[in-house]
């Protein structure tokens, strides 16, 4: 028979290597960009639109607003990161946040960029 305090031990172990296992899953999961994105710069400087279909960690779409970028984009997501570069492989934008239905960061013309999600995708 188990001491008292093995007990408490091993319990102690099981429910702190549980909650671990579920703090990596949802890390892991990406962020999700699906859909069409309207925004600009935070000084409303620039107007910025955005149309995003992911699968898995691979995000493809268009980008308009931001000048040299606009056209096919192509990137990826780790967590609530988005990686984003132009499809013809030349400019690409800083990193950007994805919380829900906003993304935010990055930078046009020095600006930080706000976009919020405005309908799903075409599929």
């Amino acid at each position: 028979m188990m001491k008292l305090g093995t007990r408490l031990l091993v319990g102690s172990l099981i429910i702190t290597l549980s909650g671990c296992a579920v703090g990596v899953s949802a890390a892991a999961r990406p962020a999700d960009v699906n859909g069409n994105w309207m925004g600009g710069t935070v000084t409303a400087a620039r107007r910025v639109t955005m149309q995003l279909r992911q699968s898995g960690t691979n995000v493809t779409g268009t980008i308009a607003g931001t000048g040299v970028a606009d056209g096919p984009v192509h990137g990826t997501l780790n967590g609530n990161t988005l990686h984003l570069s132009q499809q013809s492989g030349g400019a690409a934008l800083s990193p950007l946040t994805v919380r829900g239905d906003v993304i935010e960061g990055g930078q046009l013309d020095g600006i930080p960029l706000k976009l919020v999600r405005t309908g799903s995708a075409t599929r």
